[in-house]
């Protein structure tokens, strides 16, 4: 599968180049410069047939929706994979800090419930620790 990614990558290369040149060519145009475009227009064909052929190769490739948008709106898709990190971090931060609030909860929780039913927390304290042993 890397070997038909790296072929793919390597003929869409070709294809931005061929398509620059094609544009430089354009841009520029001479009556003389017709048959080094058409010669351009030639090899821009073969490359896509090329792509076209080593799209079944490509199939099982996934590409997030978003990221697409990101290319249509003339973005870096760097951009977007350093956006997706920045964003798994802020969540990481969001989600470690409500982990250690609800630590501290359980802690304060656990003081009020000895403090009103010592009973009933010791017999959950040796039930607890019992079933901790049983699981390592």
């Amino acid at each position: 599968m890397s070997d038909s990614l790296t072929k793919l990558a390597t003929e869409l290369e070709y294809l931005i180049d061929k398509t620059w040149n094609l544009y430089v060519t354009v841009t520029d145009f001479q009556p003389q410069s017709q048959s080094r475009i058409d010669q351009i227009l030639n090899e821009i064909i073969g490359l896509l047939k090329d792509i076209d052929q080593t799209k079944g190769q490509c199939q099982d490739i996934h590409i997030p929706g978003q990221l697409l948008n990101y290319i249509d709106d003339l973005k870096n898709p760097q951009i977007f994979t350093r956006d997706c990190l920045q964003r798994t971090l802020e969540r990481n931060e969001e989600i470690n800090g409500k982990n250690e609030t609800l630590g501290k909860f359980a802690d304060i929780l656990a003081v009020e419930l000895s403090s009103q039913f010592p009973t009933q927390m010791a017999q959950y304290r040796l039930w607890k620790s019992k079933s901790s042993f049983i699981d390592q």
